[in-house]
């Protein structure tokens, strides 16, 4: 006899099966300009009373029961709403020891190894960072953004998870003669690249982001040898963390 159909689909395993246990969970930023939105709620709570008030309230509802259960509701939407906006909302991202899980939209498990780039977009009116732009092997996005409270801890922790697993094979890959590309930036071993230009490791003091969402190659003297906008590099701060270790090195 053949294999019986399968009708029911095989359940992928729980997120701690595949990203070890959870050490770190963030949650929905508050968001102070929200609490207007408590203002339709509380003028119709206001308007329940006064119907009271005026003995009127039945014309308007079935039963007091029905008028009690409704101005609870309305009590219930305003107390949420406060919260929310006071101290914020659910959890929105859970770091694990073997990566992350997106709980926004369907939770959508990443491991530290299958991120691909991690990408800071600066904001257009030069007002600090919009957001960072994470890119995984399979073409998925997360966008990590103010709506996460603590988005730049969020930010440092993936950082060094990558950093830790990702380093080591870009440095072998230099060492083998290879080429690597962050975008507008490049480097080999001869040193640090942009369009033809090449910055020997040697002449290279440090790379660092500057206040206008640039990203700058700083030479011995301190003196700005090239830069390039920050969303043109992705994973700018592993090009950083290369050029510290040959210059430690």
């Amino acid at each position: 006899m053949g294999t019986p159909y399968r009708l029911r689909a095989q359940r992928p395993g729980a997120a701690s099966d595949v990203l070890g246990p959870a050490t770190r969970t963030y949650y929905a930023a508050a968001h102070s300009t929200s609490i207007v939105a408590i203002a339709p709620f509380a003028l119709l709570l206001a308007y329940i009373l006064w119907l009271g008030h005026q003995g009127q309230l039945l014309r308007w509802f079935n039963s007091m029961f029905s008028a009690v259960a409704v101005s609870i509701l309305f009590v219930l939407a305003i107390a949420l709403i406060a919260y929310t906006s006071a101290v914020g909302g659910g959890e929105l991202v859970r770091v694990h020891a073997n990566g992350i899980l997106d709980l926004r939209n369907g939770p959508k498990a990443v491991r530290w190894d299958e991120i691909e780039s991690l990408t800071t977009l600066w904001s257009p009116d030069g007002k600090g960072v919009l957001r960072h732009l994470l890119r995984t092997g399979d073409g998925a996005q997360l966008s990590l953004g103010r709506s996460i409270a603590g988005v730049s801890d969020l930010v440092d922790e993936i950082r060094a998870r990558m950093i830790d697993h990702a380093v080591p094979a870009l440095e072998a890959r230099i060492d083998a003669g290879g080429e690597l590309r962050f975008g507008a930036l490049g480097a080999s071993e001869k040193g640090v690249s942009l369009g033809p230009r090449v910055f020997p490791w040697d002449e290279v003091r440090d790379i660092e982001a500057d206040d206008d969402g640039q990203i700058v190659v700083r030479g011995a003297d301190g003196v700005a040898l090239a830069s390039a906008r920050l969303d043109e590099v992705p994973n700018a701060f592993l090009l950083a963390e290369l050029a510290h270790g040959r210059r430690r090195g």
